[in-house]
């Protein structure tokens, strides 16, 4: 018969893993540009000559990270013009500019 665990011996188990660093995992958003990427044998400098972007937002979607609506517009429309494919994947805008524009909207509905 054995006997439960005290909380010191519980304890004492997790501490090799918590010193650990761990790697984030990639969303659906940045996985899938990283598809449409490798199917089209685009590079990540590629994509931002053609779209008139800076390497690092080409690099933040591949990661699912936000970029401002202007740099996803660009990035789509490079990619149209690499590929001849509209790309139809997620890409996550940053919050500041979704919630201005809703704001936006929001006022205007309350004038009128």
């Amino acid at each position: 018969m054995q006997h439960p665990q005290t909380p010191q011996e519980l304890s004492s188990v997790p501490t090799e893993m918590a010193g650990e660093e761990t790697q984030p995992l990639l969303t659906l958003r940045g996985l899938a540009f990283q598809v449409f990427l490798a199917k089209h044998g685009l590079s990540l400098h590629d994509v931002a000559l053609a779209a008139g972007v800076r390497l690092l937002v080409v690099w933040s979607l591949t990661r699912g990270l936000p970029v401002s609506r202007q740099q996803a517009q660009r990035v789509r429309m490079g990619l149209h013009r690499l590929t001849g494919t509209v790309y139809r994947g997620g890409i996550t805008l940053r919050l500041e500019q979704t919630h201005a524009r809703l704001q936006k909207q929001h006022m205007g509905y309350q004038e009128g």
